[in-house]
């Protein structure tokens, strides 16, 4: 899910934090930000109290400083607290990282040094990053769209709510990977369902402010019934508002639903749960697979996943773009 280049899990470095053991200097970088973030956020929070934090507490920019200032900014002694923090956000724009090199090689043991990268860039294939791997260094992975229904029931288990797997799939087609968005839109929910634990799909499509007869969600299901009435008002109503109905979104939900589709194809003999194994998801919506699979051969399948791959680079401009109320039209043309 998230991991260091050592190994470490999100869970550990979390959980070593909380018993207060800090390393002298922790690189955060990856492709998703949010379990960064949640490191940072620790670490910038609860190290110290907030009357050591005005001596003891520097947060810079990596676009508004030099390499050259961090480590004159490391190398201070605290002032009436026992350690002191010094945070750098978006480390990514930061020159002449080599700077770091000699205080990396004995850091202060009173400074705790915090570098939050976006990404990776050329960082691994520098001499300061193996410097920094003698730390702490957090590597932060996309969580594949595939293991996002697992991500959300551990995250709502944790939070003590739970709903059932029509929920997880309606949140997960809503908001996407983007876990910061997730947990936003799940905040919503948990405070306006008071001491409630059970979350139902009508809280879902209220408080995330989804129209329970025009979504993803429900676009699927008219697809797996082949009911193209159903399929044409929803995508109409797609097209009338594309500000609010992203096509790049509902590409990339059709995408992963009909490679899981075309996956299945050959090995509908085989029961739910083996089924379920192969795509990685949950046999709760096994059945509304075999129900696309008896309206869509997988020649046709193939087809459509060719076209939205079309559809997807014409989204995002690297094929000619006709608007995407026109993306809307074709693709509806393309799934009857």
């Amino acid at each position: 899910m998230a991991k260091s280049s050592g190994g470490i899990s999100f869970t550990a470095i979390m959980s070593e934090l909380k018993m207060r053991h800090y390393s002298a200097v922790y690189t955060l970088c990856g492709d998703e930000p949010y379990f960064n973030d949640k490191i940072c956020d620790k670490l910038e929070n609860e190290i110290l109290n907030e009357m050591e934090k005005g001596f003891n507490q520097a947060v810079y920019y990596g676009k508004d400083i030099d390499t050259l200032q961090i480590v004159s900014a490391a190398k201070r002694y605290p002032m009436m607290a026992e350690r002191q923090v010094v945070i750098v956000k978006e480390a990514q724009y930061l020159k002449n990282l080599e700077v770091l090199n000699p205080y990396l090689e004995n850091p202060l043991s009173s400074t705790v040094l915090v570098l939050l990268f976006r990404g990776n860039g050329q960082l691994k294939k520098t001499n300061t990053f193996k410097l920094l791997s003698k730390y702490v260094v957090f590597e932060s992975e996309k969580i594949p769209e595939y293991k996002l229904n697992d991500w959300l029931q551990d995250h709502l288990n944790q939070k003590g709510y739970k709903t059932d797997m029509a929920g997880i799939q309606l949140i997960a087609e809503s908001c996407g990977n983007d876990l910061s968005t997730i947990e936003n839109e799940l905040t919503k929910i948990f405070l306006n369902i008071g001491d409630r634990k059970s979350i139902s799909t009508a809280d879902i499509e209220k408080y995330i402010g989804i129209s329970k007869d025009y979504s993803v969600f429900e676009l699927q299901n008219a697809i797996a019934r082949h009911d193209v009435k159903r399929m044409g008002k929803i995508i109409h109503f797609f097209a009338a508002d594309t500000k609010n109905n992203s096509i790049i979104m509902v590409i990339s939900s059709l995408n992963t639903y009909f490679t899981k589709a075309f996956l299945l194809a050959p090995h509908l003999a085989k029961s739910d749960a083996d089924l379920a194994a192969i795509i990685g998801g949950s046999s709760f919506f096994i059945k509304d697979y075999r129900v696309l699979l008896k309206h869509y051969h997988p020649r046709k399948i193939e087809h459509i996943l060719h076209v939205l791959n079309q559809l997807d680079l014409k989204s995002k401009g690297i094929l000619t773009n006709t608007g995407d109320e026109n993306l809307y039209k074709e693709l509806l043309i393309h799934l009857v």
